[in-house]
């Protein structure tokens, strides 16, 4: 690191205003993400709206695609809980879960549903959207990510952390 960078003057942030919140970019030469936070079914959300190299355009496009989403909110929350479903439970509609230390008996899957709750989600200018769902210690630390694009495709799901 030079000393003439330790006296550059860090470039101010970037504020996209929005009425469904406020999303900051920190740091425009070096960050991809402007972050916030949402309602999504009555709970706070955070968010990140990527951005492709260069300036914003690309931020409002990955914003746009967060109003289709939130716009469908209910549709999207439905088609996401179930594909939590389909991942976690086995065959006899169970849950496995386990812990860092013990194991522990399974949960139904009315309850598994009940525990879960979406922790944040990334929106990107491509289409493509990463929500990532709480899952409330069942399996550790881990949450579970699960892949989408704008037109409801499930792209992956998977354990994640």
């Amino acid at each position: 690191m030079s000393i003439l960078s330790l006296f550059r003057k860090k470039p101010d942030s970037i504020t996209i205003n929005d009425e469904m919140g406020t999303f900051i970019l920190q740091n425009p030469l070096k960050d991809k993400l402007y972050d916030g936070e949402i309602k999504w079914l009555g709970r706070e959300v955070s968010v990140s709206l990527y951005r492709d190299d260069g300036d914003s355009p690309s931020a409002d496009i990955a914003l746009e695609n967060l109003r289709k989403i939130v716009a469908e909110s209910a549709d999207w929350d439905k088609k996401l809980r179930q594909c939590a479903v389909e991942y976690a439970a086995g065959e006899d509609g169970f849950v496995e879960i386990w812990g860092k230390t013990a194991d522990f008996p399974p949960i139904t899957t009315e309850e598994f549903l009940c525990r879960i709750s979406l922790g944040f989600l990334y929106v990107y200018p491509n289409g493509e959207i990463y929500f990532d769902y709480d899952l409330d210690e069942m399996f550790a630390d881990h949450g579970l990510g699960i892949y989408a694009n704008i037109s409801g495709e499930i792209l992956s799901v998977g354990l994640m952390g």
